[in-house]
């Protein structure tokens, strides 16, 4: 009995010392529309995660913070579940591959992206996931950089 009793006080110890869960806003309907969760950091309560959800109550948009500011990786989906696209964050901005999908599920876009800059060739595909276009944004920056001196 003793063992059962410390196991539930361990278990409830580890789950209140989580992230805490937050409505942030609701639809009229009353499901979830904003959910972030907070974490004590240094003293004070800062988002950790964030989830957002259609009024059907499939998720949206989710994603991680560190230090307030988007983080990792972060994925957004169709109202019907399906993945819509996907991409990293690093401090805040757009940082490494990202992916754009149709509603089915071939690929539309890949690209990258530095510091929230496009950069590196990116590709475009239809519907059936035939490639239709590539734009070098390398070459597309230089073409401004080089416009504006």
């Amino acid at each position: 009995m003793k063992k059962y009793l410390l196991l539930s006080l361990s278990l409830l110890f580890l789950i209140s010392c989580g992230p805490k869960k937050v409505v942030e806003s609701r639809y009229e309907n009353g499901n979830p529309k904003d959910v972030k969760y907070y974490k004590k950091v240094d003293g004070k309560q800062e988002v950790v995660k964030e989830e957002v959800f259609y009024e059907n109550k499939v998720k949206k948009m989710e994603g991680a913070y560190e230090h307030n500011q988007r983080t990792g990786h972060w994925s957004a989906w169709y109202e019907d579940g399906k993945l819509w696209s996907e991409g990293e964050y690093k401090d805040g901005k757009r940082n490494g591959p990202g992916f754009v999908y149709h509603p089915n599920g071939k690929k539309y876009i890949e690209s990258n992206y530095a510091n929230d800059v496009k950069v590196g060739k990116w590709r475009f595909f239809d519907s059936t996931g035939v490639v239709v276009k590539e734009v070098d944004f390398n070459l597309v920056n230089k073409k401004l950089t080089d416009s504006i001196k």
